[in-house]
């Protein structure tokens, strides 16, 4: 089924990074992947998937010796779509480290040593190579919460702030629960935001596809499109398809006020000395390179 001689490369899709983008761009270039020797296994959004770990992933509730009982669906999964003679495995997923939710309560990610560790048994040897992107933390708790607010109601997000404010872990711990999860022997750290073909890049350095297609950017959030969708959802009132999206365009076109970055001044503060002081700890840590300076990903928020 596979060989020692194909690599294992794994992305990390954490969120607000660019996963979506870089799952659909592997869904529309899937056939030449494919054709050069890589198997793909990716949840597909907005597309045929590769492979999707749709499995209840274990959380920080579960002990070691109750993760047998997640490995068996996702080796099911990685049997299913891995062929022999391959090149290699690319595995894109997006909630690798865990659940969106754990952020709204100042909890950072708390199960990605036992998710990753899972990984790492359904896929019966070490990561070649482990890609992730990283997002500032204040940029990142504020995604998480938009994220929600565009589906349900939600409470302010100033009402969440002290919490994320004050959470629990952050990038060093994550980054090193993957790495030693996976057993992963090269890790990649992006410190920005990068596009589909240059993310496949550093996952694939490899692989040279002509003519790829990107998939269009997903629209963008605006406070006033949130307003407008909280009170849509407030109403009672549901979204037919394709509104949401038509919603979103339209209040991007239109001006905005300055956004508020929801965090009181000191807290801020507080959130991006940590971002600037984790990554410059990260690139200490072993078999971990980080790409991108400080300023820059600090700046491109």
């Amino acid at each position: 089924m596979r060989t020692e001689s194909s690599q294992i490369l794994v992305h990390a899709g954490l969120h607000a990074s660019g996963a979506e983008d870089f799952q659909r761009f592997l869904g529309l270039n899937r056939a030449a992947i494919q054709a050069e020797g890589f198997d793909l296994a990716y949840p597909g959004r907005g597309g045929a998937s590769g492979g999707s770990f749709d499995c209840a992933w274990p959380d920080a509730r579960h002990r070691r010796d109750d993760l047998d009982a997640f490995v068996a669906p996702v080796a099911a999964t990685l049997g299913a779509i891995r062929h022999a003679g391959t090149c290699g495995l690319i595995l894109s997923e997006h909630d690798l480290a865990g659940r969106m939710a754990t952020l709204l309560q100042g909890r950072f990610y708390p199960a990605a040593r036992k998710r990753a560790e899972v990984m790492s048994r359904a896929l019966g040897r070490p990561v070649d190579r482990l890609v992730i992107t990283l997002r500032p933390y204040d940029r990142l708790f504020r995604s998480a919460w938009e994220r929600y607010a565009l589906e349900r109601e939600m409470a302010p997000f100033v009402e969440h702030a002290p919490a994320m404010a004050a959470f629990a872990g952050g990038w060093i711990e994550v980054v090193e629960a993957l790495r030693d999860g996976l057993r992963a022997r090269e890790v990649i750290v992006l410190s920005e935001r990068t596009g589909p073909r240059e993310l496949l890049s550093f996952l694939a350095p490899g692989l040279h596809l002509a003519g790829t297609e990107v998939p269009p950017p997903a629209p963008v959030v605006t406070d006033s499109a949130i307003a407008m969708i909280q009170r849509h959802l407030r109403q009672g009132a549901r979204f037919a398809p394709g509104q949401r999206d038509r919603l979103l365009a339209f209040h991007a076109r239109q001006p905005q006020v300055e956004r508020d970055p929801g965090f009181a001044g000191l807290q801020l503060a507080d959130l991006r000395g940590r971002y600037i002081a984790d990554l410059d700890a990260l690139a200490r840590l072993d078999g971990v390179m980080v790409v991108g300076g400080v300023l820059p990903a600090i700046a491109a928020e």
